[in-house]
């Protein structure tokens, strides 16, 4: 299983390749703020990708969609949306520095 790293909480979990990025955490006890339940109609789990983001898949069609009328840049992604790739990654939440 591929590494990912959480830089607010300077943690190391184990995400399976294809499972959400979000699911994937909540999964091993990281324990964040979301409001839509994983519908992508908040964008409150709003995950930078540090490193990795070649592993990532393209965007799907909604995250596309928000992340243009959210003008975000490409290393942002939705974590409801992004599944996780075959690489380690390297992820920054900014829900977890605001709750710091």
């Amino acid at each position: 299983m591929p590494i990912v790293r959480i830089v607010e909480l300077d943690r190391e979990i184990e995400i399976p390749e294809g499972r959400l990025l979000l699911q994937g955490a909540m999964d091993q006890g990281v324990a964040f703020g979301f409001v839509c339940a994983g519908e992508s109609a908040c964008a409150t789990c709003l995950v930078k990708v540090v490193e990795g983001l070649d592993s990532l898949p393209p965007r799907n069609s909604v995250e596309d969609f928000l992340s243009k009328a959210m003008l975000l840049e490409t290393d942002y992604r939705l974590a409801c949306q992004t599944p996780a790739g075959s690489a380690p990654l390297v992820l920054s939440f900014p829900s977890l520095a605001r709750k710091s």
